[in-house]
């Protein structure tokens, strides 16, 4: 009858309509939450990239570019609309909350030019004031993303691996061919337990963890997505949350993995 009620509130949490799911009856992390995440198109840099009127993430300049000084001027990409707070400190009488969030990333790519200097897409997340102090994701300080590009050691290929502040985590090989013309569809996933300080970043087509961190944050944090420029690939980024996601067993499982 418990896990019933529990199955039967799945969707409601704060006041909105949020999915959640059970990772493991018994465990110490039970329940992942999916909140719906929204790119925020007026902050996009149109000068390499916009948001489609689908909500995809395109690194391309629209049709027509509105002047918005709240824009990115420097950042290639966009971040989600709505910053994840930090939980207030905990006391005898209210707990830090504990449960985690996840949302994905599904990317379709396509290699122009073999020769790929800049990232070709990142995905992540960044300390609000710090956001559009760099290019890229992996530039910013006090950010934290899986990073798609050319390593420079595997020839030929692209690789994928995991950037946080002054370091670069394990390369992963072979994430797609580097020759032009090679397409592709690439899928990534991130936890997030703001209350326990727990980043983790997966690889859903490898079905990997790709890094566990431990964070200590010092203000919100914001959603990052970016994509490469457009004479190195084209990428349309789309961010999969809420009600979209499909949690299958094994997800449950790598998820459950990054959290403990």
């Amino acid at each position: 009858m418990r896990q019933n009620c529990v199955l039967n509130l799945n969707y409601i949490f704060a006041g909105s309509f949020c999915p959640m799911h059970i990772l493991r009856e018994g465990s110490s992390v039970k329940y992942i939450i999916c909140p719906k995440l929204q790119l925020d198109a007026d902050r996009a840099n149109t000068d390499c990239c916009h948001v489609t009127t689908d909500g995809e993430l395109v690194n391309s300049r629209p049709a027509t570019r509105h002047r918005y000084s709240g824009r990115f001027q420097i950042y290639c990409g966009t971040c989600s609309s709505t910053p994840i707070p930090l939980p207030p400190p905990p006391s005898n009488v209210t707990p830090a909350p504990h449960t985690p969030r996840y949302w994905e990333t599904h990317s379709r790519v396509g290699v122009v030019d073999g020769c790929l200097l800049w990232p070709v897409l990142e995905m992540g997340v960044g300390e609000e004031s710090q956001v559009d102090s760099g290019l890229y994701v992996g530039e910013q300080r006090r950010s934290w993303c899986v990073y798609v590009g050319s390593c420079g050691i595997h020839r030929g290929s692209l690789c994928t691996w995991v950037c946080q502040p002054g370091e670069r985590g394990k390369c992963y090989r072979n994430t797609m061919s580097a020759t032009p013309g090679t397409q592709a569809t690439l899928h990534y996933g991130v936890v997030l337990d703001v209350g326990r300080g727990r980043l983790a970043f997966m690889d859903l087509d490898r079905e990997i963890v790709l890094a566990k961190l431990d964070v200590e944050w010092r203000e919100s944090l914001l959603p990052m997505f970016s994509v490469g420029l457009p004479g190195d690939c084209t990428v349309n980024m789309k961010v999969v949350s809420g009600v979209d996601i499909t949690m299958t067993d094994s997800k449950k499982s790598l998820i459950y993995n990054a959290l403990t």
